[in-house]
């Protein structure tokens, strides 16, 4: 009997201790989980082999992503959001994380263990950190960094034996009676450049944006909360507005009385025209190659930094970052945080631009790849790249969309344009 005891003893001890060992483990293991990831530049082959590493590291968490189309992606976020089946992870173009912010669930810099503020100014440019620090938060990782340039068709310039794309403004002008062709009747039939439209010119707001901080002003004022581009300034030993002198520049393109006259709305979009060979320059983005290449894959074009005024004391350019952030409504936000943080490792980092040739963000990146044969111009010229801080998106667009119609549309002059536009900006601003 007393054997018999122990060996039932002895099993209901080993019993037990699987019961407990079942328990425990049941306990550490994570429970699997999956994150919806939206995105609006990049195909799902991009990420697989990224998400792929990730699980490595983390075999738990499952990652879905969803390509969206630009045209909608507002409109199918808020409508996700009010049903509750809003992604963890989104993508965002750094002027629209203000409209987002109260959406946003940020990393506090002052807890993490990953990140903090000197971490982000050792790692990423300054313009990728202009809308994403903010206090001791992070909103969201800098992904890459889009850049401002002159795009121009090669076959148009040998044609007319010019070596160089125009480096200045004024070299821009001198070339317009040369490039633009117009039929007898007096229509243009192929513009020099795309520029002076609010309704057929891509980034117009930027591109005007840029001339705006070319000629000297800082658009905004944010700690009054205040858009200061109608405030004069002293430039060259005189007193100007830089936001009437910046408006006056871009619509004489567009002004059939201007020596300069050369786009109007007859013309498609300024990508797609550039691409069928109808303007023979345009400004844009690095991502204007993918229209290029769809609409014009046998067009011979170049690209070159984005023009500066001869006279200007410093280089000025304009760029775009595009974000990931994590949103409040997410059920996992430790877990999303730590795929971005993921992300922004060099090797992954490095891992996404070659595959993509976005403009990375990362310092030692931008380093490495300055003379990339694809992207190396948009690259040089992130050091001295600028945007400014878009209280709402969706309105400054309008605005200034209106500032450049009130012109070439209503005859009004830059300045009550100008002046109109602060106004409204600062309005709505305040009511915020």
């Amino acid at each position: 009997m007393s054997h018999q005891k122990k060996i039932i003893l002895f099993v209901v001890s080993a019993i037990a201790l699987i019961i407990i060992l079942g328990v425990f483990f049941r306990k550490i293991r994570p429970t699997p989980i999956t994150l919806e990831f939206w995105g609006i530049s990049d195909e799902p082959a991009v990420f697989t082999s990224l998400i792929q590493d990730f699980k490595k590291e983390y075999p738990h968490i499952s990652i879905n992503y969803t390509l969206k189309d630009q045209n909608t992606y507002h409109d199918d976020l808020l409508k996700a959001l009010a049903d509750n089946k809003a992604p963890d992870i989104l993508m965002l173009q750094d002027n629209w994380l203000p409209y987002y912010e109260d959406k946003i669930y940020p990393l506090d810099l002052t807890k993490d263990k990953y990140f903090n503020l000197l971490d982000l100014e050792q790692i990423f440019s300054q313009i990728s950190r202009n809308e994403t620090v903010k206090d001791n938060y992070l909103l969201g990782l800098p992904l890459y960094t889009d850049v401002l340039a002159l795009y121009y068709n090669k076959d148009v310039f040998n044609n007319y034996n010019i070596v160089l794309p125009p480096a200045t403004w004024e070299e821009v002008l001198n070339l317009i009676t040369t490039l633009r062709r117009v039929n007898p009747q007096g229509q243009i039939t192929r513009a020099a450049i795309a520029l002076g439209s609010s309704s057929n010119v891509s980034w117009e707001v930027d591109i005007v944006s840029a001339l705006m901080m070319q000629y000297g002003s800082e658009i905004i004022d944010a700690t009054q909360k205040k858009a200061i581009f109608n405030s004069s300034i002293d430039k060259d030993g005189k007193k100007i507005i830089p936001g009437e002198e910046a408006l006056s520049f871009y619509t004489q393109f567009n002004n059939p009385y201007s020596r300069y006259y050369t786009w109007n709305d007859s013309f498609a979009d300024s990508a797609i025209a550039f691409s069928r060979g109808e303007t023979v320059m345009m400004i844009g983005y690095n991502k204007t190659k993918e229209t290029i290449n769809s609409y014009g894959s046998s067009l011979n074009y170049g690209v070159a930094p984005l023009p500066q005024f001869a006279n200007s004391s410093s280089k000025i350019n304009y760029g775009q970052t595009m974000i990931l952030s994590v949103l409040q409504s997410s059920k996992h936000p430790q877990e999303s945080w730590n795929f971005l943080k993921f992300l922004s490792q060099k090797n992954n980092s490095q891992k996404y631009f070659l595959q993509t040739k976005r403009p990375p963000t990362r310092l030692d990146l931008i380093q490495e790849y300055l003379n990339d044969l694809d992207s190396g111009i948009f690259i040089r010229e992130i050091a001295t790249s600028r945007n400014w801080y878009q209280y709402d998106f969706k309105g400054i667009n309008t605005i200034f969309k209106e500032m450049v119609e009130a012109v070439t549309y209503k005859g009004d002059s830059s300045l009550k344009a100008v002046n109109t536009a602060v106004e409204r900006i600062n309005f709505f601003w305040n009511q915020k």
